[in-house]
């Protein structure tokens, strides 16, 4: 799938109907890879981190997320770009089950979080089957047992293996996982797990539909301020560049 560039980060050229057929088409093929659900954090530190963005270009998607990565591709031509929230294509999958006998492996948070969701799933989606669900312990990215973890889900076989660590942990075990899987495509979709659950309330529609999601993470967590306001003022640089194009 052909991609934009937003400095050295680039950005597939969808919306969430073209990655569900993507990945429906991948999956036919038996063409497995991984799934970036990237916003504009994700898309300043890929251009401030060559190896982490390498990482983003080389995915079978990297879907934009946020609003801001879809009104630089509008402001580039591309009117058809749509924003694929992670929440959006995670029940969309989950919704599909039943029709394509999709199985879903969950694998992070923590194990409070983790029992919630299969419990919910069990209930909105029971057709979904969960082969997997496991709160890894909270540790660097060098810690995890790539090999073990692999052999895991390889003998499970989800045909989804969603990753719920954050960026960008998650985009690096995906990295480091995906060429040692035999039928299972990985998707990280960072705080999906805890909206799921209900442990994180998402940020209202007027706010998501305007693009100030991060405003809204920001006031939950406000000791991650720092995280946010640099991507901020980066992205209002990236979206009057692409403006004035």
């Amino acid at each position: 799938m052909e991609r934009y560039s937003i400095g050295l980060f680039k950005v597939s050229k969808t919306n969430l109907s073209g990655v569900l057929t993507k990945i429906s088409d991948s999956l036919l093929k038996g063409k497995h890879g991984y799934i970036c659900v990237s916003n504009a954090r994700v898309a300043y530190q890929s251009n401030h981190d060559p190896e982490y963005c390498a990482i983003q270009n080389n995915s079978l998607l990297t879907v934009p997320d946020g609003k801001p990565l879809v009104w630089i591709a509008h402001n580039m031509g591309y009117k058809y770009v749509g924003q694929v929230a992670g929440n959006e294509l995670f029940h969309a999958l989950l919704g599909e089950s039943a029709k394509h006998g999709y199985t879903h492996y969950f694998y992070g948070s923590t194990p409070s979080t983790i029992e919630k969701m299969k419990q919910r799933a069990a209930v909105e989606y029971p057709k979904a089957r969960i082969v997997g669900a496991v709160s890894p312990p909270f540790q660097p990215i060098e810690a995890y047992d790539i090999d073990s973890l692999a052999d895991d889900i390889n003998r499970l076989s989800p045909t989804f293996f969603w990753v719920g660590l954050g960026a960008p942990k998650q985009e690096r075990l995906m990295a480091l996982l995906q060429p040692k899987l035999k039928n299972t495509i990985c998707i990280g979709v960072g705080l999906v797990f805890e909206y799921y659950a209900g442990t994180v309330k998402r940020a209202p529609k007027w706010a998501r539909k305007i693009g100030l999601e991060w405003l809204a993470r920001s006031l939950q967590q406000p000791k991650r301020w720092l995280v946010f306001y640099k991507p901020f003022f980066w992205t209002v640089y990236q979206i009057s560049k692409s403006y004035i194009r």
